[in-house]
């Protein structure tokens, strides 16, 4: 019994556990630049600046490798009045009204492409970071089937020796 709970514990921690890999590009922009700093990893990285008072808007396109839930933040320095944030597929599309710094949770599907953009907004001379970071499968879920196979082995052990 123990030859086998030391070869399943090894066996789990031979397993590799890696983030989804993340893909942005630059969808376009209105009165203001874009451009992205980090794509191809588990954690993406955008921005921009806008250098004049004017409505202006931001998009990116958001692929992923594998179905993972994500994390999506946009933040603004100073801080913007008003704008409208925008996620979702090509059809199907959620809309926040934002005065702030905003993030949110999202279920990413594999090879969709997804719209994630700033429309509407209005600033003076403002810039925008936008990240996005996959939720990776947390070690403890690995942990958990050895733990739960020690305290059935230690059940067994004590049903015998009684």
């Amino acid at each position: 019994m123990k030859k086998a709970m030391l070869f399943i514990v090894a066996l789990l921690f031979s397993v590799s556990v890696n983030a989804a890999t993340l893909s942005l590009t630059e969808a376009g922009s209105t009165n203001a630049s874009q451009s992205v700093d980090l794509s191809g990893s588990s954690v993406v990285l955008a921005g921009g600046t806008v250098s004049s008072k004017s409505t202006w808007s931001s998009a990116f396109s958001l692929t992923t490798d594998t179905d993972t839930p994500v994390v999506i933040a946009w933040s603004f320095n100073p801080a913007i009045t008003g704008a409208t944030l925008v996620f979702g597929t090509l059809g199907d599309t959620v809309s926040y009204a934002i005065t702030e710094d905003f993030s949110f949770t999202a279920m990413l599907t594999a090879g969709t492409s997804y719209i994630l953009s700033i429309i509407d907004a209005t600033s003076g001379v403002v810039k925008y970071d936008v990240s996005v970071s996959a939720v990776p499968v947390p070690a403890a879920l690995f942990l958990f089937a050895p733990a739960l196979l020690g305290f059935l082995g230690m059940r067994r052990k004590t049903a015998v020796a009684a």
